[in-house]
């Protein structure tokens, strides 16, 4: 058997694969004396010899045909910057989607864009976009994603003309990074979206059967004697905050006035170095929070710019091949890791003052840049301070703070090297330090992703290992593994992924990261079928997976579960978007993680669960996104049933309405209530869950500069118990007269107002009002209208916060100060 395997393993890897090679477009830019005005003009002498990039062709929807409308791109440079000009033309001039739309969302309207792979090494580019109202757009690519939070100071402006429409852009080598060497070798490309037809063109062909679209971009020549500049930045704020919280004897108010510094330095041509100091996240929205009945923390998004912006070096591998994150940043300033362990440290006759839920962030700083060579280098700090609850006694009034997180450093550091062939191999190391007698954390990863015979085959994974450190029991660290090992096919209308992953029991990466499995090992086979072109029928596109995953413990080596994924989604040639998702799990299987307690499982039967969606053309004044989801089990009267619906209406090019609901109802579903820390205490509820969510957004432009936005949500989840159980050492349950009361009703009521402007180039105004009603009982008999009045009856918390933030770049004002 093993050696059958290993000659699988050698054909699979040195299987010659016929393929005609790609011819490279080449685009030769010229260098200028006298830079050209940015208004959107062509009258500008350096364009009148500059050639012509043309002949663009389709990727979406479908790819490789000649682009419907034609368009044409100049490209020149001096020793500050680089210029391009655009001319989109297009017959019908009127009829352009012309919104105006918010920064990094240029979604369906007219937009041009390009990008730069400075260090010509297929995986990792810069990218840019203006559109028809000169919103602009910014971006990384990674070789996992094209990262929006990255944002740069460049220029554009735009114009309307008989004939479409010209985009002129100025690029300050300030904004990009690139080696310090005669001769440049850069990826370009250049690409058009040309809105009202749904249509992206690129200059260069993207293949959607090739796996990575940087690799596929033409070549930029005649770019020489240039130098990177010195890139230094300071972004100083001044915020004010007043705050109303609601307490046992009515409301608190607050008010306070925070400055801090944002820093950006050049370190050479290729590493920067970016600072935060005593930083402001509070005109951010709100997280959408949800009632979690699993086993497992809700996991958010990470929304503060300092946390995700130029951070694409510190998620190295394929997200959906990992648990979770190791770099999870929102661990940072987030809830105190001992504000649920307040209640146990007080005395029967004390009583909360203050629990304060968020951890104030003292200073950030990260280190990245790529070297000539391909080797990225990424260095992250942040120092958290200390933060205790207050409790009093009741009757003497005497007050003593209990710790909830202590003093804490967070490190990460990585290492990533890109190979020939668009492959990498990445080291990572992430460790938590924290002050006093607490756990310290420290993971180490090394991630791959070897690619063969032309992109079309890779081998790729990871292999880490987590040490973590109780001060308390100074010879008794917890150490634990975690690999994955992943044959694919990555190219063509074919692809298949088949690996093998195990995580040992003591394994652990939550101190800085994110994690769901412990003691697995799980084997998963997957293959996609795609056709991004057909000539006849109702569809333009087609893409259709199946999957299969077998889990088992690790130790002991025995059963856990047996998963199948299976589903296709279309395009169809009015631009409507459709699915289907299939995913079950057959027979039985042992859930290891919802009895909460070491060495408990729960023998579950299996479910099959199914859902379709469509999704119509968003190019409409109104479009509409639903789905519906149904699932069932053997077991009596379980169903689940989901239905969600959108709807948005673009009232006027500068005015959105949006307005979603979701219900969702599980039936007799089971799960945890109750333990005292032991196998034999656990106790399992039947219950009845149903959660309701409905949220309406709008947002106006004023410029394309200056927006405002509106977001109210609410959110009601009940779970209502109707039998108890003691969970056996089989894992099956056995019915009991449990006396306490598992039932949970949850509102979560919130506005998110946010104005926004952008008074000068990377310089905003920020004015943001959020009010907040979270509202939580046991009165799980009370409909969605009961719920919907006791929230608007229960106390509201109350936050407006104004921040001016001011860029100051170092070049321009030494040029003004001369």
């Amino acid at each position: 058997m093993k050696k059958t395997t290993f000659t699988i393993l050698l054909a699979f890897l040195f299987v010659t694969v016929h393929a005609s090679p790609s011819i490279t477009k080449k685009y030769h830019a010229q260098r200028i004396t006298s830079a050209p005005r940015i208004d959107g003009r062509v009258d500008d002498d350096c364009w009148k010899d500059a050639l012509i990039a043309s002949d663009f062709i389709t990727n979406t929807p479908q790819y490789g045909n000649a682009a419907s409308l034609p368009t044409e791109v100049k490209m020149a440079f001096d020793n500050n910057a680089v210029y391009i000009l655009a001319h989109l033309y297009d017959s019908v001039p009127r009829k352009m989607l012309t919104p105006l739309t918010e920064r990094d969302n240029l979604k369906d309207v007219e937009t041009f864009f390009f990008g730069f792979d400075t260090y010509n090494d297929d995986l990792n580019a810069y990218r840019f976009e203006v559109s028809i109202k000169n919103v602009q757009g910014d971006g990384k690519f990674s070789p996992s994603n094209l990262d929006y939070s990255w944002d740069a100071v460049w220029e554009s402006a735009v114009s309307l003309t008989n004939d479409g429409w010209i985009a002129e852009v100025r690029i300050p080598y300030s904004a990009l990074r690139f080696p310090d060497r005669d001769v440049q070798n850069w990826g370009v490309q250049f690409g058009r979206i040309i809105a009202r037809m749904g249509e992206l063109n690129t200059w260069s062909p993207i293949d959607p059967d090739i796996r990575g679209a940087v690799g596929q971009w033409g070549d930029l020549e005649g770019v020489s004697s240039i130098h990177p500049p010195l890139r230094l930045s300071f972004s100083p704020y001044l915020s004010s905050t007043w705050q109303q919280n609601p307490t046992d004897e009515g409301y608190s108010n607050s008010k306070s006035i925070n400055g801090g510094l944002d820093l950006k330095y050049g370190i050479n041509e290729s590493f920067t170095l970016d600072m935060t100091l005593i930083p402001d996240f509070g005109q951010i929205q709100s997280d959408k929070e949800v009632l979690n009945l699993s086993a497992f923390e809700t996991q958010y998004d990470e929304k503060r710019p300092f946390f995700t912006e130029g951070t694409e070096l510190f998620h190295p591998g394929d997200p959906q091949f990992r648990d979770g994150e190791l770099f999870y940043s929102r661990r940072i300033g987030g809830l105190p890791r001992g504000y649920y362990s307040v209640y146990s440290q007080m005395n029967d006759d004390e009583e909360i003052i203050d629990n304060p839920a968020e951890t104030q962030l003292f200073n950030a700083t990260k280190i990245t840049g790529r070297t000539n060579g391909g080797t990225g280098i990424g260095f992250f700090n942040a120092i958290t301070a200390p933060v205790f609850a207050r409790v009093k006694q009741k009757e003497s009034g005497e007050e003593r703070d209990i710790e909830t997180s202590p003093l804490t450093n967070y490190n990460v550091i990585v290492i990533d090297q890109s190979l020939k062939n668009n492959s990498k191999v990445t080291f990572l190391n992430a460790s938590t330090i924290r002050e006093g007698e607490n756990t310290d954390g420290n993971v180490s990863s090394v991630n791959y992703d070897l690619r063969f015979h032309k992109n079309t085959y890779a081998l790729s994974g990871f292999a880490n290992y987590s040490y973590r450190h109780n001060k308390n029991f100074v010879d008794d660290p917890m150490t634990g593994y975690y690999y994955n090992f992943i044959v694919q096919k990555v190219s063509g209308k074919f692809k298949f992924d088949v690996f093998n992953s195990a995580i040992s029991n003591n394994y652990n990466q939550g101190d800085l990261g994110y994690q769901r499995a412990r003691n697995e090992m799980s084997n998963f086979a997957g293959v996609t079928y795609s056709i991004n072109k057909t000539k006849k029928g109702p569809f333009l596109n087609w893409n259709s997976y199946l999957s299969g995953n077998y889990t088992s413990r690790l130790e002991p080596f025995t059963y856990q579960d047996i998963d199948i994924n299976a589903g296709a989604n279309v395009q169809f040639r009015n631009l409507w978007y459709a699915g289907i998702y299939m995913n079950g799990k057959p027979g039985w299987y042992y859930d290891f993680y919802e009895p909460r307690v070491e060495g408990a499982k729960y023998y579950r039967v299996g479910y099959q669960f199914a859902g379709i969606y469509v999704n119509t053309d968003s190019r409409k004044k109104v479009y509409v996104n639903a789905s519906i989801e149904y699932g069932e089990s053997p077991v009596p009267s379980d169903p689940y049933k989901g239905v969600s619906f959108e709807i948005n209406y673009k009232a006027t090019d500068r005015l959105l309405f949006a307005y979603g609901t979701n219900v969702s109802r599980d039936e007799s579903n089971f799960g945890w209530v109750a333990d005292n820390g032991t196998p034999e205490s656990v106790i399992f509820g039947r219950r009845d869950v149903t959660t309701v969510s409905n949220e309406l957004f709008m947002k106006y432009a004023f410029t394309s500069r200056m927006n405002v936005s509106f977001r109210g949500r609410h959110y009601w989840s009940k779970a209502e118990y109707f039998d108890y159980y003691t969970l056996n050492s089989n894992g099956t349950l056995t019915l009991t007269d449990y006396d306490g009361n598992g039932d949970i009703s949850y509102n979560q009521f919130n506005i998110d107002m946010i104005f926004n402007w952008e008074f000068a180039p990377g310089s905003f105004i920020t004015a943001a009002w959020k009010n907040d009603i979270s509202q939580f009982d046991q009165l799980s008999h009370h409909d969605y209208f009961n719920n919907v009045d006791k929230t608007y009856d229960a106390p509201k918390a109350n936050k407006l916060s104004i921040k001016i933030i001011y860029y100051l770049d170092y070049l321009s004002l030494k040029k003004h100060a001369a």
